[in-house]
């Protein structure tokens, strides 16, 4: 009898100790999940971002998602440079990551675990077997969410050229993304010599047709066969320097992890494509403080009229004029800036 206690209490204690060994491992798979190491991340190197990706996560944030076209990308940024990042063409897995990611919005802080894939495009592509989402930006809660008006391919269907807004340009023109309306379009560049001086937010008539493959998100060829396959109508970098005043809806980008306080612009429309310049100064911090203050009192005494954009709020019923240098300083600046001397360079004019 004494013999089959002492059995079954081994038995017990094998058990537990298993049990506790499990449950160990368990939680330091998953403590060693989704951790930031910072030397994975300096200079952006692929191989080492890879590898963050194959093993314990890959740490970054959402720079754009349309879930009804496919189109998730996320941006990795260089600890010491913040200047220098790289953006992954995301690609779900299943269907479990397809609807975190779906759900995801701009600037929410994710952990990616999955592997690059070879691609003969320039931008990297990864393919997502899990997504966690470690933080949500709030910027735009409270508002209806926004609504696209293109209808992509349909709308490029019965065309073979158009004017487009460059979204993105890099690697010397190896990478071009376009905006058609309000939708993002990757295009496939079969020489970059003609898109290698372009600058984000130059509009440019661009030859094309559709890639068959794949069918979301639909993808453009530069059509080298025709004419002119891209001519640039309305380059924004010879603006430079230049006295303007312009007339636009006020918009607002909010605080979010890559800016400590809300950036105030106007967004001013060219053949039918928006852009935004933002309002600032960097000369004068006083006078920066200042203008902003204005802004914000602007944009608080209409709030009933505020719209959300795609990843910024808009009022379209407050008309702002604002008069300044045109400030555009390197090809991959996110939105062109109007250098404002003082508070009184702007006027609601309606």
């Amino acid at each position: 009898m004494l013999k089959r206690y002492q059995g079954l209490l081994l038995l017990l204690l094998i058990t537990i100790i298993t049990s506790g060994i499990t449950f160990f491992s368990s939680a330091l798979s998953a403590d060693q999940t989704c951790v930031y190491h910072e030397e994975a991340y300096q200079g952006i190197n692929l191989s080492n971002l890879g590898n963050e990706l194959e093993t314990t996560g890959l740490l970054g944030e959402i720079h754009g998602v349309i879930p009804q076209d496919n189109v998730f990308v996320l941006s990795v940024r260089d600890p010491d440079n913040f200047f220098k990042s790289q953006q992954f063409s995301v690609i779900p897995g299943n269907n479990k990551t397809q609807d975190i990611l779906r759900n995801t919005d701009r600037h929410d802080q994710v952990c990616l675990q999955g592997k690059l894939v070879k691609n003969p495009s320039p931008q990297p592509h990864i393919v997502v077997k899990s997504a966690v989402v470690m933080e949500s930006w709030n910027g735009l809660e409270g508002y209806k969410n926004y609504e696209y008006q293109a209808n992509i391919p349909v709308d490029l269907k019965y065309k073979n050229h158009a004017v487009f807004k460059v979204h993105a340009i890099d690697n010397e023109g190896k990478i071009l993304v376009v905006e058609y309306k309000d939708k993002v379009i990757p295009i496939f560049v079969n020489n970059p010599e003609l898109t290698k001086d372009l600058y984000r937010g130059d509009l440019i008539d661009l030859s094309y047709t559709i890639q068959s493959w794949p069918k979301k998100p639909t993808h453009l060829n530069l059509n080298l066969k025709a004419k002119n396959p891209l001519k640039v109508v309305d380059q924004l970098v010879a603006k430079h320097e230049i006295e303007e005043t312009l007339t636009g809806k006020l918009v607002k980008f909010p605080q979010s992890p890559q800016i400590k306080f809300d950036v105030y612009a106007i967004e001013v429309t060219t053949q039918g494509l928006s852009r935004y310049y933002t309002l600032v100064n960097f000369e004068d911090a006083e006078e920066f403080e200042i203008i902003r203050e204005k802004l914000a009192t602007i944009w608080k005494n209409h709030l009933e009229t505020v719209k959300a954009g795609r990843n910024f709020l808009i009022n379209p019923n407050v008309m702002i004029k604002a008069q300044g240098k045109i400030n555009i300083i390197s090809p991959q600046q996110a939105n062109p800036q109007i250098l404002l001397e003082n508070a009184n360079k702007i006027q609601v004019i309606s």
